[in-house]
């Protein structure tokens, strides 16, 4: 599925819900920071979530904390020639949770505080973004 189709499926919620898995996460935060400024891609990376979720009846997974986490793991890592298939292959561990227990203990991911807003870090910093 090209890059397009994959984005406007996730929008208009046409993608199937089987199909939105941890790695369709990460290459939609993904097309939307290469497209975007940082401030709007995470804006629109947590309504797109937020709205699709609530169209297939998930009213409780979202994870403010973790989508933030990935969000500026993904923005960190970019480079103006990486396309979906080359960063994936790059950062193979984005397309895990381990990334994210690197950051953060498992009492403070797992907390209501952490899902409902960001938490920052409590084992190691997530990346500065400029």
């Amino acid at each position: 599925m090209t890059d397009e189709i994959f984005l406007t499926a996730f929008e208009d919620m046409s993608l199937p819900r089987y199909e939105w898995t941890h790695a369709a996460h990460v290459r939609m935060g993904f097309l939307y920071l290469s497209r975007l400024p940082y401030a709007d891609a995470e804006a629109t990376i947590i309504a797109g979530i937020q709205r699709y979720n609530a169209a297939k009846g998930n009213h409780t997974g979202y994870h403010h904390t973790i989508t933030i986490a990935f969000a500026r793991l993904i923005a960190s890592r970019l480079t103006e020639s990486s396309d979906w298939p080359a960063f994936a292959a790059a950062n193979p561990d984005l397309l895990t949770f381990g990334c994210v227990q690197k950051h953060y203990s498992t009492e403070v991911i797992k907390s209501e505080t952490a899902r409902a807003t960001f938490v920052e870090p409590d084992l190691e910093p997530l990346p500065i973004l400029d």
